[in-house]
């Protein structure tokens, strides 16, 4: 049975940041459906997530996936301001370009983990190529910030950001 992803490997190409024309799409594929796991159902529910790939979507969840504006009420129902949800089909795509900064064109095979060196390019240093993959993820968790913001405004459900699920490195001496 092939599962849905609320998120196409051409969705991603469109949303994310530019990447190479060239990029595997069953790479790009494992990391959406690996994103989707530990970064989208963990913040929405299972349920918000299956009724988002089901056939027939609502309104609300049409907003929550794709993004648009809507008015933040506060308990007291007064109105308080305009906000923007930029959809969760683009937060997926920063978790996904930072997942794929992070495995840097590394593959398994059976001699262990391998990394193509090319004359023609190189690949990024340690230290920058952490810095490239906070900054996507910055990004990723502030747009799901805005998703789950507008979803609790529309159910009432306290919904809490994924945090925490980084890779920290610190050098000594740096």
């Amino acid at each position: 049975m092939e599962s849905k992803h609320i998120l196409t490997v051409e969705e991603f190409r469109e949303l994310a940041r530019p990447t190479s024309k060239h990029v595997d799409e069953k790479e790009v594929t494992a990391f959406i459906s690996e994103c989707e796991n530990l970064n989208i159902i963990k913040a929405v529910g299972l349920d918000t997530f299956e009724a988002l790939v089901g056939d027939e979507v609502d309104e609300e969840h049409r907003v929550l996936l794709e993004g648009g504006v809507w008015t933040q009420t506060m308990q007291d129902g007064k109105e308080r301001k305009r906000m923007r949800c930029v959809g969760l089909k683009q937060a997926l795509a920063y978790f996904v370009y930072a997942k794929m900064i992070q495995s840097d064109g590394g593959i398994v095979t059976r001699t262990g983990m391998m990394r193509h060196d090319d004359e023609h390019a190189s690949h990024a240093d340690d230290k920058n190529r952490v810095r490239r993959y906070n900054d996507a993820m910055n990004v990723a968790e502030e747009y799901l910030t805005g998703c789950l913001l507008y979803w609790r405004s529309v159910k009432g459900d306290e919904v809490r950001p994924v945090r925490g699920s980084r890779v920290h490195v610190h050098a000594i001496g740096d």
